[in-house]
């Protein structure tokens, strides 16, 4: 996935991407639907940017975790009063319960096949308190995406320079970017590939994979966070 930039990855998210105003957005859908919540498992955490703002502005007790190593010790390093912890959302097994499990800005999406959407909505359901609620944030369907775009990305930092490039395409149902990397310092220019592939599931779909798995009361909002919408469901064990 992030594994071969993971050190920019702040850099150029940070450049666009309101992660204050994200949690703020989650910490008010939270009081709604949840307002005794106390405690949040923010799955796919990243770098721990939305894990920082909710324990810092909005007084939650977070705790994250990612399969990606690197960002697991980006996050330690920034939010060191948080626990983070490494592993697959589709399998994961922390022992502990919590009020509310978020999974943001698109990343149930690389799990590909609704069948491991399945089991992640699952290993969610695990880890949430009787009536917790679960919020996630679903990558495009498929009539949304669009193939052949190219996005430009730019940052600046310590005297050295990113340009990330990423080119999309479609294969079936699984939508896929490819990312060029330029970084450039003072020893030159390197050139960094990365491949990323992400399902392109139906409201439908996600509805479903959320009844099957165990959840009631499953509500949907187009804008979500991003354009991108938004599921909020509650654990009905």
């Amino acid at each position: 996935m992030f594994s071969q930039a993971p050190e920019f990855y702040d850099l150029i998210y940070g450049a666009f991407k309101d992660y204050a105003a994200e949690a703020r957005t989650i910490a008010a859908l939270v009081q709604r639907h949840a307002p005794n919540a106390r405690t949040v498992l923010d799955v796919a955490c990243g770098t721990g940017e939305h894990a920082r703002h909710l324990q810092r502005d909005h007084g939650y007790s977070v705790h994250g975790l990612d399969l990606e190593p690197a960002f697991v010790e980006l996050a330690r390093a920034k939010v060191p009063t948080c626990p983070f912890s490494e592993g697959d959302m589709a399998a994961f097994h922390l022992g502990i319960r919590f009020d509310v499990v978020l999974c943001l800005f698109s990343s149930i999406g690389y799990l590909c096949e609704i069948e491991r959407v399945e089991r992640a909505l699952a290993s969610f359901r695990e880890h949430l308190a009787p009536q917790g609620l679960g919020v996630v944030e679903p990558w495009f369907t498929p009539d949304a995406w669009s193939p052949g775009k190219v996005h430009v990305h730019s940052a600046d930092a310590g005297g050295r320079h990113v340009v990330r490039m990423s080119h999309s395409t479609v294969e079936g149902h699984v939508s896929k970017l490819l990312f060029h990397y330029l970084i450039g310092g003072p020893d030159g220019i390197e050139h960094r590939v990365e491949h990323h592939a992400l399902g392109l599931f139906t409201r439908e779909e996600m509805t479903q994979a959320f009844a099957r798995t165990g959840f009631s009361d499953v509500q949907y909002d187009p804008d979500g966070l991003t354009g991108r919408g938004l599921y909020l469901a509650r654990n009905a064990g």
